[in-house]
C-alpha cells in the first residue's frame, strides 16, 4: 500500500493519544498498493509489551463513505470473521481526520501474505470456507453498498481501455463486457448479498499454516455472491499461465459449498461470472497502467500492475468452460 501522504512522529503521537494505546515507539510507511496511504504503528504503554497497529488515511475514498466500512467490519467480528475493525477512541469515535485526510487505526495482526508458490490444496480450502462465511455473516448486514467499479463503471471505461490496446484484445474486453450486459439483461436470480470484492491472495494474512486475518475490504459492497466467489477463485486458484489448477479449484470449491452450498442459477451463470471477473480486474489495471484514472494519476501512482495477467486470464475463462460443485 503505497504512502501519498507522509506524516511525522508529531502527528500520529497526536493522532493516537485518544485511543489509550500508550506513547509512540516507531512507524513506517507501508509500500506495495495504489489507493490509500498505510503506516505500520507501535507503541507502548508501560509494564506492558509494546503493541501494534495499522494506520491507514484514505486518499480516494470520501469521508461519508468510510462509516459503512467501519461497521461492515465490526459486524464481521460478531460474527467470526477473521477482519480487523478498527479502534474506537475515548469517545467512541473511530473515524477522524489526520493530516486532512480521514483516518483510522486497526489491530495488526501476525502473519503475512502468501507467496503464490506457498498457495496450496489447504489454503485453498481454508479461503474457500472463510468466504463462505463472510458471505452467509453478510446476509444480516442491513446497510447496502454499491460497487464503485461495477457495471456502470467499466461500460464508462471499457471504451477508453479499448483504445489503449491492440484491436485482438480491445475485441476480447468488449465482448466480455457485452457478455455481462446480456446476463443482467436475462434478470438472472443469483444470490446477493455483501461480497468483498478483492480476496486475492495478498489480501489475507497467514500465520503458521492457518488463515489469522482477511484484510481490505474497501471493493466490499452488494453484488452477486457469485461474483465474489469468481474473482477470488480467479486468483487463488491458477496456474502460472492463468487457467484453472483443478487441485486448487476443486479444493476452493467443495469447502465454500460445503458452508453455503450453490443453487442451480449459480451453476447456470458460473462461467459467464469467471469472465466477468477477470475483465473487470483486467480494466483496474488498464485504468492505472494508462493513467486513465484523474485520481491516481494526480496522485502520482507509480505501482502498477501488469494488464496482461488479467488479459491472459480472461482469455483462458472465454475458451474453457468450468462447473460448480
Amino acid at each position: 500500500m503505497a504512502v501519498y501522504t507522509h506524516l511525522t512522529s508529531v502527528q500520529i503521537s497526536a493522532y493516537i493519544a485518544p485511543f489509550a494505546v500508550g506513547e509512540l515507539v516507531d512507524f513506517k510507511g507501508i509500500s506495495g498498493g495504489i489507493e490509500n496511504t498505510n503506516y505500520f504503528v507501535t507503541t507502548h504503554i508501560a509494564g506492558q509489551p509494546e503493541q501494534d497497529f495499522v494506520l491507514t488515511l484514505f486518499e480516494d475514498l470520501g469521508y461519508d463513505d468510510i462509516p459503512y466500512f467501519v461497521d461492515l467490519t465490526e459486524h464481521f467480528v460478531a460474527h467470526n470473521v477473521t477482519v480487523p475493525a478498527p479502534l474506537r477512541d475515548n469517545q467512541g469515535t473511530a473515524l477522524t481526520w489526520l493530516a486532512d485526510k480521514p483516518a483510522l487505526l486497526f489491530p495488526r495482526f501476525a502473519g503475512d501474505h502468501l507467496a503464490r508458490s506457498e498457495i496450496g490444496v489447504a489454503e485453498c480450502g481454508i479461503m474457500g470456507a472463510e468466504l463462505a462465511r463472510l458471505h452467509v455473516a453478510g446476509q444480516s448486514f442491513t446497510t447496502s453498498r454499491h460497487s464503485h467499479r461495477g457495471a456502470t463503471w467499466w461500460n464508462q471505461l471499457g471504451p477508453q481501455a479499448a483504445d489503449c490496446i491492440d484491436a485482438e484484445d480491445a475485441t476480447m474486453l468488449m465482448m466480455a463486457i457485452g457478455q455481462y450486459d446480456a446476463m443482467q439483461a436475462q434478470t438472472p436470480d443469483l444470490p446477493m448479498g455483501v461480497v468483498h470484492g478483492d480476496l486475492f491472495h495478498d489480501n489475507a494474512l497467514f500465520n503458521q499454516g492457518q488463515l489469522s486475518a482477511t484484510i481490505d475490504l474497501y471493493n466490499a459492497s452488494n453484488d452477486y455472491l457469485l461474483f465474489d466467489v469468481a474473482i477470488t477463485v480467479n486468483d487463488w486458484c491458477i496456474a502460472p499461465d492463468g487457467s484453472i489448477e483443478p487441485a486448487l479449484y476443486n479444493a476452493f470449491l467443495s469447502a465454500y459449498a460445503q458452508v453455503r452450498p450453490f443453487n442451480d442459477a449459480e451453476r447456470q451463470y458460473w462461467n459467464a461470472m469467471l469472465v466477468a471477473a477477470a475483465m473487470r480486474f483486467w480494466l483496474s489495471r488498464l485504468e492505472t497502467f494508462h493513467g486513465l484514472d484523474t485520481h491516481q494519476r494526480e496522485a502520482g501512482v507509480t505501482v502498477l500492475k501488469d494488464p496482461d495477467v488479467f488479459r491472459d486470464i480472461l482469455g483462458h475463462r472465454m475458451q474453457q468452460l468450468q462447473q460448480l460443485p
